[in-house]
């Protein structure tokens, strides 16, 4: 079955590229059922042909994209957001492991963006990335934040202060809490972009990522932390040296 698709974005050119892209790349897999320029014209559109996607423009003169999802209570369909600018919504957007491509389009972020979706499509899970979404965007700097990661089978929710650190582990990335253990598919270049803007995060080296919040010691003989949780972290002299390090750790 066709995932049947919807393209809302006040220009025609932004429109008509993004349904070329759909017939030329994924005429198989994409149905463009409606094209919108508005979220009022939107709103009808989503109501009469009940979409699986949803291409939303973030930026539109008289409502953003974000007023359109507020009318929903619950969100029967994916979303993918578009935008022409790499505002603070983007990090929000991202921490709900919801997907966006910035203008101009670049077409392998596209073809991912649609292989992503088919992934969640065929794991049906219960997480409101929406109302996470707005979490986020309420707020941006919160140590309340929950983060969004995806799994091979969905998603989950994370506490960002719960989180002790993370480790590249091939395409993966583990990541110890406090609670549990957990491994997710976004990489972990990804994981420090979205985490290394919260103030006690630190990439202590190329592969592990720490929260400053759970070191419990650092023994500078052989350059490793020690984790609340009792793992023991290396710690690359290039990065920090003795002084940069306690330093990082206690500001």
């Amino acid at each position: 079955m066709k995932i049947k698709t919807i393209i809302i974005d006040d220009e025609s050119h932004a429109r008509s590229f993004l349904k070329k892209l759909c017939n030329r790349y994924f005429p198989d897999k994409i149905e463009i059922v409606d094209e919108c320029n508005s979220v009022a014209s939107a709103l009808i559109s989503i109501k009469n042909n009940t979409p699986n996607l949803v291409f939303l423009d973030i930026q539109m003169p008289d409502e953003n994209g974000f007023e359109l999802l507020s009318q929903f209570e619950n969100i029967p369909f994916e979303i993918i957001f578009t935008t022409a600018h790499k505002e603070f919504a983007i990090e929000a957007i991202r921490k709900s492991a919801l997907d966006y491509l910035v203008k101009p389009i670049d077409v392998q972020d596209f073809k991912t963006a649609i292989n992503r979706l088919e992934s969640v499509l065929e794991n049906k899970h219960n997480l409101d990335r929406y109302q996470l979404l707005t979490e986020n965007l309420n707020q941006p700097t919160s140590a309340k934040q929950r983060i969004a990661f995806p799994t091979k089978t969905g998603f989950e929710i994370i506490h960002i202060n719960k989180i002790v650190f993370c480790k590249s582990d091939g395409s993966y990335t583990f990541i110890q809490t406090t609670e549990q253990q957990h491994y997710t598919s976004k990489s972990f270049k990804e994981i420090g972009e979205l985490l290394e803007s919260e103030i006690k995060f630190l990439k202590v080296h190329r592969s592990y990522l720490i929260n400053a919040e759970y070191v419990k010691n650092f023994k500078s003989d052989v350059y490793v932390l020690e984790m609340t949780s009792g793992d023991k972290i290396p710690v690359s002299d290039k990065s920090f040296n003795k002084k940069e390090l306690i330093d990082a750790i206690t500001k």
